[in-house]
């Protein structure tokens, strides 16, 4: 698990697992610079986009950008997935919102595809999600996920200015109190 596939693509991601990247929102309100953003996670082999954002947070939708990106670089359109799992910012998932995303990272992963999983900052939700895939795919215990996500976050650039993921108190004992359950592929 802590073999990294590739470097990492933006300066606020890291790979959580060799699989799976986690990241602050990858668009842009510049076509031109989310362009940039998203040809470098297609070039890194990502072809799994989750986002935890909500759809009235005031951010540049880029699912018909990746297409077009995907398109550009001589990838099939169809080949990059897209879904969005909102989660209200600053909370953690309902069990339900956590099922769906966890069963889409499973999903992802027994493809042996290349995900990358964002909220708006990649700090919270994201460290949340994050951490409870490192639960239920990996067997680790909450103390040891979130002493993987502390060990990352360290390593991206805005760690000074937020110094820990996930955000919140309330998000960490989320990770810590999470039942890993057999989650269904397919």
């Amino acid at each position: 698990m802590n073999t990294t596939p590739t470097p990492r693509p933006l300066p606020n991601s890291y790979w959580a697992t060799p699989l799976l990247l986690a990241s602050e929102y990858p668009g842009a309100r510049d076509a031109n610079e989310a362009a940039h953003r998203l040809d470098l996670l297609l070039a890194a082999g990502i072809r799994d986009f989750y986002d935890l954002t909500e759809a009235n947070e005031g951010l540049e939708p880029y699912e018909d950008l990746l297409r077009a990106r995907a398109e550009h670089l001589g990838l099939a359109a169809e080949s990059v997935r897209f879904r969005r799992f909102p989660i209200r910012n600053v909370s953690v998932p309902t069990p339900k919102r956590l099922n769906e995303v966890l069963t889409a990272l499973e999903d992802s992963t027994a493809a042996g595809r290349r995900a990358v999983v964002h909220c708006w900052g990649g700090i919270g939700r994201t460290g949340t999600v994050v951490g409870c895939h490192l639960r239920q795919h990996f067997g680790l215990s909450g103390d040891e996920a979130l002493a993987r996500i502390a060990e990352e976050w360290t390593t991206v650039e805005k760690n000074q200015r937020a110094p820990q993921s996930p955000e919140t108190d309330e998000q960490a004992a989320f990770i810590s109190a999470f039942e890993p359950v057999p989650v269904p592929v397919g």
